[in-house]
């Protein structure tokens, strides 16, 4: 089978992850029936999420930005430039857990700063995660394999960069799905 081939059948069973996934992950409460022009409060817990998706992007976009600056090799051979990446992307990850790191805490000293409504989101809010990652593998798979035709080899470096972006990936899926929720109650 053509890689063209093998590229269109992963992208179709990624598409089947994702809308099982979105399917599973989909609201089984009853919508909230309140009067026209009233809304919910936005809760810490929300506003928590929103503040670690805008500011995680931001050291994640700047490693993207010397990874693509530099170039995937370069970068692997450049001590300093592949240390201010690592530490960007550890700075991302940091923020990107902080709100289900803090959730855990939050839920164990039951201190009230969660409520009935962040505990569902939480427990649905992982459900597109997995798809999100298999979105990324398909993608590294497909592109290194059409740049990497007929070639030695894929160089190893790579091996760093799809660890970092299925991770990272992951936490922003969970992030999403987070808000995702907050908009479906």
């Amino acid at each position: 089978m053509s890689v063209i081939l093998w590229s269109v059948l992963a992208l179709g069973l990624v598409f089947v992850a994702v809308v099982a996934a979105a399917y599973l992950g989909r609201s089984v409460a009853p919508p909230l029936v309140m009067p026209a022009g009233e809304t919910l409060p936005t809760s810490p817990f929300q506003r928590l999420v929103r503040w670690s998706l805008a500011l995680g992007l931001l050291p994640m976009a700047a490693a993207v930005g010397l990874v693509a600056w530099f170039g995937p090799i370069d970068y692997s051979e450049d001590d300093a430039v592949r240390l201010a990446v690592t530490l960007l992307l550890l700075g991302s990850l940091v923020v990107l857990a902080a709100p289900t790191l803090l959730a855990g805490v939050w839920a164990t000293r039951d201190e009230g700063k969660l409520d009935e409504r962040d505990r569902a989101i939480l427990a649905r809010a992982p459900a597109g995660q997995a798809a999100a990652m298999l979105v990324v593998l398909a993608v590294w798979v497909i592109a290194l394999q059409e740049s990497y035709r007929g070639g030695p080899g894929i160089p190893t470096v790579f091996l760093n960069l799809i660890f970092w972006s299925c991770l990272l990936v992951s936490l922003l899926a969970s992030n999403a799905g987070i808000l995702i929720g907050y908009r479906r109650t």
